[in-house]
């Protein structure tokens, strides 16, 4: 294991150092994530202790966050985005419950969102010039496959069930997962998925599009999201993007989930009210936990 007893402190040294870097940068829109890094509360040292490890592969850098229960864990949950959405993913343990094995992988960035990073990993091959930073989810799955879930077991055990939550381009991995090798994973959580890239082709193929379905999934969406014109907080610009992207999508997120139940995928879809795109995200991770711990 490579342990840091001071990693938290160091954690929170550099969400301040980028919150000043925040002062000085462009306005992002309110539907975007948040893009400050969350703060681990200081009362999970109690039951966690954290672990930070950098991985190699084929040329691109990688870290691991780790929050390892002091007492066994009872399952293991799986975040990508680590660096911004670890933090909430530990922030959203009940103490008093069971309490899993949390891996939160990202980049090796101080920033929350490494945008280049994440649109070349999480995203399935599509034609047309607005996607050609993207499409390698290949090769990002074989990372998951072969060094990430290997690292884990070796330094803290296999423990099940293993649950995946990714969001929005994270969610869009999480389908290229189950499409392709669905028992990488137990259960999944598939958030606000970004449906719309490459106009939706992906989806087109022979059906069954999941050959051995997992445990179940999980598919939610914000309602301001599905809603757009609901949001109080919408500009025209904003309003007129989600609505190009909502067109380039041939299909929502509730239609996916119900595709997937007709397929034979044990699948839920939740409505996730007075929350948009960005917003979302605490509420789909908080309501994730809760189904790990209950």
């Amino acid at each position: 294991k490579v342990c840091s007893g001071s990693l938290l402190q160091t954690h929170n040294m550099r969400i301040f150092l980028f919150c000043l870097t925040l002062l000085m940068a462009p306005v992002i829109t309110h539907a975007a994530p948040d893009f400050q890094i969350p703060t681990i509360k200081p009362a999970m040292n109690a039951h966690y202790q954290f672990h930070q490890q950098d991985l190699n592969f084929e040329g691109k850098a990688y870290r691991l966050f780790i929050a390892e229960p002091k007492k066994p864990a009872h399952a293991t949950l799986y975040v990508l985005d680590g660096n911004a959405q670890f933090p909430l993913a530990v922030n959203a343990v009940d103490p008093n419950l069971p309490l899993p094995l949390i891996i939160g992988v990202g980049y090796v960035s101080d920033k929350a969102y490494a945008i280049e990073q994440r649109t070349r990993d999480y995203t399935f091959p599509a034609t047309g010039e607005a996607f050609k930073q993207g499409g390698q989810a290949v090769d990002f799955l074989r990372f998951f496959a072969n060094q990430v879930k290997p690292y884990v077991v070796e330094h803290y055990g296999k423990t099940t069930p293993e649950y995946f939550f990714g969001h929005s381009f994270g969610g869009l991995f999480g389908l290229y997962v189950l499409f392709h090798q669905p028992t990488l994973f137990d259960y999944y959580s598939i958030a606000s998925p970004s449906l719309w890239w490459g106009h939706g082709e992906f989806l087109k193929r022979e059906k069954p599009w999941v050959s051995l379905p997992p445990k179940s999934v999980w598919v939610s969406l914000g309602e301001f999201e599905k809603f757009p014109e609901r949001d109080p907080e919408m500009t025209p610009a904003q309003l007129e993007k989600i609505q190009q992207r909502q067109k380039m999508a041939w299909m929502n997120a509730e239609q996916l989930a119900t595709e997937l139940q007709q397929q034979g995928v044990p699948t839920t879809f939740q409505l996730i009210t007075g929350k948009n795109h960005g917003a979302v995200i605490p509420e789909a991770i908080a309501a994730t936990m809760q189904q790990i711990q209950r």
